[in-house]
């Protein structure tokens, strides 16, 4: 019996940039020396816009948030999510981004099957410690994203990126009834979604975590 097709997801997620040929870079090499210094001076200028938030040359959404920390780290992101009204798709599509990056740090091989990794990140991988304080992050962010998607559920008329709600709400000039079966599915959609966050490196920090 055929199995049935993968539900269509409603986020539209982001491909990763191909790894470098030569493997990760090396500890306490120049190279990583300068990614350092230049993620420091980055993060510096994101805390800066975030302080200036909804003023001249501040941030006024979390999806612009989203796009400079794109480049830079997961942790910090979740300093920013409660400050900004909720956008899901912009969320849940970096944060599925850090996950399949996670999942190479922790694995050495790439989510991606065509994707070839250089044998130096198979040999690189997390160690232990920095599986539990991965962990620790995981949780956080999952229970920042389900307060997230409750929020904006339970809030329609806040601004978020969703576009979930201009062809089954009620139209009040005609007088048309909203659909709630539409309603219910859309709601049941998202937190498959939200479910999803992490899910991938979280499975693989729990049978890393049971060797110990």
């Amino acid at each position: 019996m055929a199995s049935p097709p993968p539900t269509p997801s409603k986020i539209s997620y982001h491909i990763l940039p191909p790894p470098r040929s030569s493997g990760p870079l090396k500890p306490g090499s120049r190279p990583e020396s300068n990614l350092i210094t230049y993620l420091d001076d980055q993060l510096l200028q994101v805390s800066r816009r975030y302080a200036k938030k909804y003023h001249e040359g501040g941030y006024a959404t979390v999806e612009a948030v989203a796009e400079d920390l794109e480049r830079l780290m997961a942790n910090s992101f979740n300093d920013y999510l409660a400050s900004f009204p909720p956008q899901l798709k912009s969320t849940l599509s970096l944060l599925d981004t850090f996950d399949r990056c996670f999942y190479t740090l922790i694995t050495g091989s790439s989510v991606d099957p065509s994707t070839s990794l250089s044998s130096e990140f198979s040999v690189s991988r997390m160690n232990m410690t920095e599986k539990v304080r991965l962990k620790s992050i995981i949780k956080r962010t999952r229970l920042h994203i389900v307060k997230l998607a409750e929020k904006s559920m339970s809030t329609p008329d806040l601004p978020t990126d969703t576009d979930g709600k201009d062809d089954d709400e009620m139209d009040i000039e005609t007088g048309d009834e909203t659909d709630v079966d539409g309603d219910n599915q859309e709601h049941e959609e998202w937190e498959i979604e939200v479910m999803k966050v992490y899910d991938r490196s979280l499975i693989q920090i729990g049978e890393g975590l049971k060797e110990i």
